[in-house]
């Protein structure tokens, strides 16, 4: 099965092209603050406050057992409409206090949850997420278990909670491309407790025509396939530093001066060397990029991790993917890196996600649908509006021969998006296929691979044209 023109796994461009990729370690990103140290005039309009606590009650987490009484799993939209496309800023506050850990959805925001274990693909591994049934702050827990609950809302922001065994990730995409072509930012707020270095967060910047569903770069093909044609990636690393890479037809770009040919910033220097880690307080990381510059770091400390000189870019607006990923959490505490407070417990974590910020950007259109997940009981998904022109349907998916046609017309081998590498046929795949204008109906086939059925997660139709 062929797309753009060559095999699906490894379709290449010719000329330069950079993109930024973090192997096995992650980052915190964003935007200078008004007010924090460093510059001011150097600040994006628009972008204001900074950190945030959790608020209400402090009691210890309760010792009895969880509260394992069912819970609303429709999907809420934030209470707040996102700003998009004012003056060239993409703000998200998540604002929205419910009585409950309520799972949360956007029209703005395309959000993708995934779970390779095969005991995991109708419901999740179950883990204790942060917050508590009545939304009371971290340490108190609840039991999370549904696909519906990996992305959920109490007071005021959004958490993200998976547990991966074999491996998992969650990745939520607003429908706003940033524009690098000259100096663009990124902020975001994020919590800094984690109990497991084999939980972490990271941020894809990607050509629209070459994004993924699920992009993964662990230096092996653990699951999926692998990252993006070009792309730029910042990670969260084994020792709280930053690593970021630049990739070009798949490949790193050296950087000769640099450890490991990787752009590696400072690898020494874990957030909890300045700042202590707590999982009510969410600190606000900053990513600066330009075509031939990279800055990352959390501003409000002073710090950066990365301030480089980077080979030219040749493209310069990307769609940008916020990542959680869980790969056997329970195996290695953060006992080494994160003594304050100690961490006896390896366990999957909850980061809590507030006060996304972008500038500029470059509004695009998704169309959500429903459900979340087809298979051969449920094969078809509907859309909550007809289909923009020149748009592609965009869904992971797993079995094999996989088919799609639109409002009832004529079966089509699903296209893949390319990829560094042939998908396993225990992996779910990336898919982007074209879809015609008006469509409101898309439906699903395909032969059963050999541990379970065919399945398909997370339908939505995307179009480069503005809503």
């Amino acid at each position: 099965m062929a797309t753009g023109g060559g095999p699906r796994w490894r379709t290449r461009l010719g000329g330069a092209v950079a993109a930024v990729v973090l192997l096995g370690a992650g980052v915190a990103i964003g935007v200078r603050v008004a007010g924090s140290a460093g510059d001011a005039e150097d600040a994006p309009p628009a972008f204001e406050a900074a950190a945030a606590d959790e608020s209400g009650d402090t009691t210890e987490r309760p010792t009895s057992e969880v509260d394992r009484s069912p819970v609303d799993l429709t999907p809420t939209t934030s209470a707040a409409p996102t700003s998009t496309g004012i003056d060239g800023v993409f703000v998200e506050t998540f604002t929205g206090d419910p009585p409950e850990p309520t799972p949360w959805s956007s029209a703005n925001w395309d959000i993708t949850i995934h779970s390779r274990d095969v005991t995991a693909l109708d419901r999740l591994d179950p883990m204790q997420a942060a917050h508590g049934p009545d939304c009371s702050p971290p340490d108190n827990t609840h039991l999370s278990i549904e696909y519906a609950t990996a992305v959920y809302q109490c007071k005021d922001h959004v958490m993200t909670a998976i547990n991966g065994p074999g491996y998992a990730m969650i990745y939520l995409t607003p429908d706003q491309m940033i524009d690098f072509s000259d100096e663009a930012v990124i902020r975001f707020d994020i919590s800094t407790h984690r109990d497991s270095v084999r939980d972490w967060w990271d941020v894809w910047i990607t050509p629209y025509e070459d994004n993924l569903q699920l992009p993964l770069d662990l230096g092996s093909d653990v699951d999926v396939t692998g990252p993006p044609r070009r792309s730029l990636q910042v990670m969260l690393g084994t020792e709280n530093q930053v690593k970021a890479t630049i990739r070009d037809d798949f490949d790193p770009v050296l950087f000769p001066n640099w450890p490991e040919d990787v752009v590696t910033g400072d690898v020494f220097t874990g957030w909890e060397t300045f700042l202590e880690p707590d999982a009510r307080r969410r600190d606000t990381i900053e990513i600066r990029l330009s075509p031939t510059h990279l800055k990352v770091g959390m501003p409000d400390y002073g710090f950066w991790w990365i301030d480089t000189e980077i080979p030219e870019i040749a493209w310069t607006s990307g769609v940008v993917q916020l990542g959680h990923h869980s790969y056997n959490p329970t195996k290695d505490c953060n006992s080494t890196n994160n003594p304050r407070p100690p961490v006896d417990e390896c366990l999957p974590n909850t980061w809590h996600w507030d006060n996304v910020e972008m500038s500029p950007t470059i509004p695009f259109t998704v169309v959500q649908s429903s459900p979340r997940q087809a298979t051969s009981d449920t094969p078809a998904v509907s859309l909550v509006s007809p289909a923009p022109s020149n748009a592609h349907v965009r869904f992971a998916g797993i079995g094999r021969d996989m088919q799609v046609r639109f409002d009832d017309g004529d079966w089509q081998p699903a296209e893949l998006q390319a990829t560094d590498r042939e998908t396993k046929e225990e992996h779910f795949a990336s898919y982007w296929h074209p879809i015609p204008a008006g469509t409101t109906t898309v439906e699903f086939r395909a032969e059963d691979w050999y541990a379970d059925r065919w399945r398909v997660r997370d339908v939505t139709v995307w179009s480069p044209e503005a809503p």
